[in-house]
């Protein structure tokens, strides 16, 4: 079995690494955060990542998400209380309450090791994600400030203050900065529930940063056009024209 570890607190990431080489484990790497952890992942392809939920600006979840495939298995590291942890009740996903004892990692990496006995190894899919996601209650991560685009054969993590909309065109979502777009692979429903506070909905192809609004017109149809902060006119459709009044009031 080979086992990368992802961790933001160097201390952790020891602890966790002197107890899996007792247990005769592999450890093919370490990362110290969500983007370091996804070029981890293509480069060494481990068939389990220890995977930190907490982490700043990429968060466990985005890693999971974003994993490349093969998906290795997901042996989360949570401090979350027992209660929420049903949510983990999958072939595909694991955890371990922090500060991990070692009989509960001994626990999670025998599990591990059974179910890469199978030839069809279960899905860690984004949908699996969401749930986990929704039952733990995103509001006690930190806040993002940051969202994951693509950028070559991997990722980057960009500053949501640089992101002035994101838009959808033939089934793809771009994040449109100043001077350029990156393609995501969230949809735009997905995006407008993790970034409410700071993006709002104006049409079904457009999300917009309530920063970067400089200007709301009307078509005297009931839609409007909005004008951004660096030039760009964006529709807002019927439906969404209160709502975008209402959030920037």
């Amino acid at each position: 079995m080979r086992v990368l570890i992802v961790d933001d607190e160097a201390a952790a990431r020891r602890r966790l690494a002197t107890m899996l080489d007792e247990l005769g484990v592999e450890i093919v790497g370490e990362a110290t955060d969500g983007v370091a952890a996804l070029d981890a992942i293509r480069q060494h392809r481990p068939d389990v990542v220890l995977l930190d939920i907490a982490m700043p600006e990429v968060d466990g979840f985005e890693v999971a998400r974003h994993a490349p495939e093969p998906k290795p298995l997901i042996v989360f590291q949570t401090a979350f209380g027992e209660h929420a942890l049903k949510a983990f009740d999958h072939d595909a996903v694991d955890y371990v309450v922090k500060p991990v004892t070692r009989a509960r990692l001994e626990k999670a990496i025998a599990r591990a090791g059974r179910r890469l006995e199978h030839t069809a190894r279960p899905a860690v899919t984004p949908e699996l994600v969401a749930r986990i996601e929704s039952a733990l209650g995103t509001g006690r991560l930190p806040r993002r400030t940051r969202v994951l685009v693509r950028h070559g054969a991997g990722h980057r993590a960009l500053p949501l203050r640089d992101v002035t909309f994101f838009a959808a065109e033939e089934g793809l979502v771009s994040a449109v900065t100043r001077g350029a777009r990156f393609l995501t692979d969230y949809t735009l429903a997905d995006l407008e529930v993790r970034f409410a506070d700071s993006f709002v909905r104006v049409s079904r192809a457009a999300l917009v940063n309530l920063d970067c609004v400089e200007r709301l017109v009307s078509n005297g149809d009931g839609s409007a056009t909005l004008t951004l902060t660096v030039g760009t006119q964006v529709h807002v459709s019927r439906r969404r024209t209160a709502a975008l009044r209402a959030a920037l009031d």
